[in-house]
């Protein structure tokens, strides 16, 4: 039987716009800085920003257990307090680990949760067979998430449009950077099938074959920008829209250059924002590298 979620639809119709996929940080001892995750959520809402995507790639779900992850959506839930909507992202390698987490990202305050692919090999019909249960046994409306770089496969066509008849599946966040393909997405369900641009550098393309929005990396540090974006674009003002576009992409030329994430790291703690260090395996900025970054964004004049 399919399973349709609780939340309103009407919720998430407020994420239609710049989605901030949220860093994590962490104290010392690599404890979630729960603190630290709240000021910066009350924040990025002071600044406009649309939604929150909890625990995505840019929050390093996948390398954080499964209660240091609900901890997580407590955290921004409370900063919240329902001001903007919640997607919490709960992909795991399991089926059923996948779905124990969206039940308490759920119960912890999540309006949305969302999946990638597993990491690990399948098949065409393993991945269909993923999607579907957990589409069909999520306790909230559910966000498909497709990142072939990340997963190593990516998210065929005719298997979201088959998602895309079930009731529950309220959207796609597509990190593929084929905007050919984004377009396609975007005109399923006679193109009311909500599809969030998911590379920052291509969010003006994105928008321009029917993405809803954004959910992305960049929008923690620099979330003016894309939120004027944007206005400029629904305003039908292009000529601003691409202006602004263009700062983005130098933006991410230079982060690209260092490393997006531990660049944005180091600009939010050079701000008071203390990130603390990155998730191991992951490394952090050495003295030198985290100067010239801080350099070479002072010298784009972004807003901030």
């Amino acid at each position: 039987m399919t399973h349709v979620g609780t939340a309103h639809p009407s919720v998430l119709e407020r994420a239609d716009g710049i989605v901030c996929a949220l860093l994590t940080p962490y104290r010392a001892d690599g404890s979630i800085a729960t603190d630290v995750l709240q000021a910066h959520t009350e924040s990025l809402i002071a600044d406009g920003i649309d939604g929150l995507y909890v625990c995505g790639s840019t929050g390093d779900g996948v390398m954080l257990d499964a209660d240091s992850r609900v901890q997580c959506v407590e955290a921004v839930a409370a900063a919240t307090s329902g001001a903007v909507p919640i997607i919490a992202h709960v992909g795991t390698n399991s089926t059923d680990m996948t779905l124990s987490l969206a039940e308490r990202s759920v119960a912890a305050g999540a309006d949305a949760v969302s999946s990638i692919l597993p990491s690990v090999p399948l098949t065409a019909a393993e991945s269909r067979g993923y999607f579907l249960d957990v589409v069909r046994s999520s306790p909230a409306p559910f966000i498909a998430y497709n990142f072939p770089a990340r997963s190593g496969v990516g998210l065929p066509q005719d298997l979201l449009a088959e998602l895309a008849e079930e009731p529950n599946l309220y959207g796609l966040k597509n990190t593929s950077g084929d905007i050919f393909e984004m377009s396609a997405f975007a005109r399923l369900r006679e193109g009311t099938l909500r599809v969030w641009n998911g590379h920052d550098e291509v969010i003006y393309a994105g928008l321009s074959v029917g993405a809803c929005g954004a959910i992305g990396s960049t929008f923690n540090a620099f979330p003016r920008i894309y939120k004027d974006l944007f206005t400029a674009f629904r305003s039908g003002d292009h000529p601003e829209a691409l202006r602004l576009q263009h700062q983005v992409e130098d933006l991410v030329r230079v982060l690209v250059k260092f490393g997006v994430m531990p660049s944005l790291r180091a600009i939010l703690t050079a701000r008071g924002v203390k990130m603390g260090p990155s998730r191991r395996p992951q490394h952090d900025l050495d003295a030198s590298d985290r100067s010239q970054l801080l350099s070479d964004i002072a010298d784009l004049n972004l807003p901030v």
